[in-house]
């Protein structure tokens, strides 16, 4: 977890059971989790400034039992000597303070808890940032604007200049960018994309062009379709269920043709993919083995090896997997390589994946190792073909979804 650029502190704070806080205890920045048996505090030597004039950097978080804290640059950490390892949190977090603080757990914090004044800005868990806004917050109170100008700290993006024209702003773009925010590629002005395609600036001061489903070529002017899909490394296919609201979500079965020479990539990621608590059940390669692995609630995840160089010469494999509440089976070409029952309590029993799914890999921009939180690494390169969900009579027609970059590999090229 890592909390950057802020002014001062701000109390992060897990009400009930594990909890991971950080805090201001006499002007110094003190981080405090606990894992299930102890409370474990770091604090930092320096003291921040409380006159409002300075922005603070702050880094916190943890790798399994170890936590560290970074306060403008300068670092501590420490081994928690526990046998946990993994932060079980259920609730809601707080920024600045929570709703009741006597609802705080007495040991995330030194004092009697109080409310934090000052600013905070840019705060980026697991390397998503926070909208910290009306629109982007799930509730909050008594917050206002900080940065009191027009500008604020990232109106202007791809490092353009912010100024401040009264009640308005305009900014100065480096000289690739331009628009109003600097939002725009010049090497995309006028660009000769078709059909809905994206414009994407490359390293050679131009462009080029991610088509949709259904089209190929230079600039995607030619028509195209498949029934096995084709996927490049840059390829993805987002498919939404129609019949989600009418599924049995604690019993779940998908199975898929796929090929490939690679060693790493996913192959399907059965869920939303906006946040960490999204069930998912998602299947894809990494170091050469085939990985399986399952959120229901407490995002488990499962490994499955295989010898090196199983995956190669473009061969076909098929793949079957079934979820029944917690028991979790997985066939590889006929054979039985998986079945394990992943929470026997079954104290969450069904994946509920809100009807979507993604082939190859995410939207353009989303990393496949930052969304799936390293779980997998990259997009996927190969073909997938004959994608069924639930036992469906009849296999996903993949071009009628959404997607760009994917190819006809009905084709033999």
């Amino acid at each position: 977890m890592n909390i950057l650029q802020l002014f001062h502190d701000y109390a992060l704070s897990f009400l009930t059971g594990d909890f991971l806080c950080i805090s201001l205890v006499n002007s110094s920045v003190q981080l405090r989790y606990n894992l299930g048996d102890r409370t474990v505090i770091l604090e930092t030597v320096q003291k921040v400034t409380t006159n409002g004039s300075i922005w603070h950097v702050i880094k916190a978080g943890r790798v399994g039992a170890e936590g560290y804290l970074d306060l403008d640059g300068i670092n501590i950490t420490e081994k928690a000597t526990t046998k946990m390892n993994s932060l079980n949190t259920n609730t809601d977090f707080y920024v600045g303070g929570v709703p009741s603080l006597n609802l705080v757990n007495p040991t995330a914090i030194a004092n009697e808890p109080v409310g934090f004044q000052g600013c905070i800005r840019e705060v980026i868990i697991n390397n998503q940032e926070l909208q910290l806004t009306e629109l982007g917050a799930k509730g909050g109170s008594n917050v206002g604007d900080c940065d009191g100008t027009a500008c604020g700290y990232s109106v202007c993006r791809n490092r353009g200049e912010c100024i401040v024209n009264g009640t308005t702003f305009s900014c100065r773009c480096l000289p690739h960018w331009t628009g109003n925010t600097c939002e725009q590629s010049v090497y995309c002005l006028n660009n000769l994309c078709l059909h809905q395609s994206l414009c994407v600036p490359d390293e050679s001061f131009s462009y080029s062009c991610l088509c949709t489903l259904g089209w190929v070529g230079r600039y995607c002017e030619n028509k195209t379709s498949f029934s096995t899909a084709k996927f490049i490394g840059n390829s993805y296919i987002k498919y939404t269920d129609p019949n989600y609201r009418m599924r049995n979500l604690q019993f779940t079965t998908i199975s898929f043709n796929f090929s490939t020479i690679e060693t790493e990539g996913l192959i399907l990621w059965m869920g939303k993919a906006q946040n960490e608590e999204n069930d998912f059940l998602a299947v894809g390669l990494h170091n050469q083995t085939l990985k399986i692995a399952v959120n229901l609630g407490e995002r488990i995840s499962v490994p499955t090896i295989y010898n090196n160089g199983i995956f190669c010469c473009n061969k076909w494999h098929h793949v079957i997997i079934t979820q029944n509440q917690t028991l979790l089976k997985a066939y590889l070409d006929g054979n039985l390589i998986l079945s394990e029952d992943i929470d026997p309590c079954k104290k969450f029993v069904a994946l509920n994946y809100e009807g979507v799914s993604y082939l190859g890999g995410f939207e353009y921009g989303r990393r496949v190792n930052i969304v799936t939180q390293e779980i997998f690494k990259r997009n996927f390169v190969g073909k997938i073909k004959d994608v069924v969900f639930f036992q469906d009579s009849k296999k996903i027609e993949l071009i009628k979804s959404d997607g760009y970059n994917v190819y006809n590999g009905d084709e033999q090229n």
